[in-house]
């Protein structure tokens, strides 16, 4: 999306924010310690990694209540739906 605005002439400043409810995967992609204990990942897969050491992706956690994300790629019971879609904003 930076390079998509970037490209029709706005600049944003600092990183963009990727809301994760998966404490690990963040600390993977923050720590360089880590790393020596996921050898099992094909390189390609890093690539977050490197989007967080030069600064264009900030991981933040996010509660997994709080995931609106989750109405896209998850099959949710009627209740979690509900609330999905009260936080995007979609009101029937």
């Amino acid at each position: 999306m930076h390079q998509l605005l970037h490209e029709f002439g706005f600049t944003l400043p600092g990183p963009s924010t990727l809301a994760m409810d998966n404490q690990s995967a963040i600390s993977v992609a923050k720590n360089p310690e880590h790393h020596g204990r996921m050898k099992h990942l094909d390189l390609r897969f890093y690539w977050l990694r490197d989007a967080v050491d030069d600064g264009r992706i900030m991981p933040v956690f996010v509660p997994t209540a709080q995931q609106v994300a989750d109405i896209f790629t998850k099959s949710l019971a009627c209740a979690d739906m509900q609330r999905c879609r009260k936080l995007l904003g979609i009101i029937i």
